[in-house]
């Protein structure tokens, strides 16, 4: 099913929360109440307009939205770095209980007055952003362990 048929752009164009909320419901088990939520989301159709189509559209769609969520499921494999000895002890993995809300503070600047503006950003554009601050600090890391030799 193309996404035009419901009037939904191309995963990559989705907002940045849009997309991690629908990562978040596909991940547990969902039922057709939130299948209906998870339209509503995407089209903002609501819900009658949602039940007066043919289920068999409905569930296509639904196909739609898993393989669009597992293609950026893919490409977020790109931003994951298991964390050194030093990041482990220093307890790192404190940082799990927030999320995605650690991407929209970093890249709100820590200020809570700019999160929904990260938020409604494209994700293409946020996922374009993590890969160039993941890039950043692997080139850092790496030029302080080169500067740091003995010569």
């Amino acid at each position: 099913m193309k996404p035009h048929n419901w009037g939904v752009s191309d995963v990559m164009e989705w907002d940045f929360l849009t997309v991690k909320e629908t990562q978040q419901d596909l991940a547990n088990t969902i039922d057709y109440q939130k299948i209906i939520e998870i339209i509503t989301r995407l089209t903002g159709y609501p819900q009658e307009k949602i039940l007066n189509k043919l289920w068999f559209d409905v569930f296509h769609f639904i196909k739609f939205v898993q393989e669009s969520i597992e293609r950026i499921n893919e490409v977020e494999l790109k931003l994951a770095v298991e964390p050194d000895a030093d990041e482990q002890a220093a307890g790192i993995e404190m940082y799990n209980q927030f999320g995605f809300f650690v991407t929209v503070d970093r890249l709100a600047g820590g200020d809570p007055l700019k999160y929904e503006a990260v938020g409604a950003l494209p994700y293409s554009v946020v996922f374009s952003k993590l890969l160039l601050n993941l890039t950043d600090q692997q080139f850092m890391k790496e030029y302080h362990r080169i500067k740091s030799r003995p010569k």
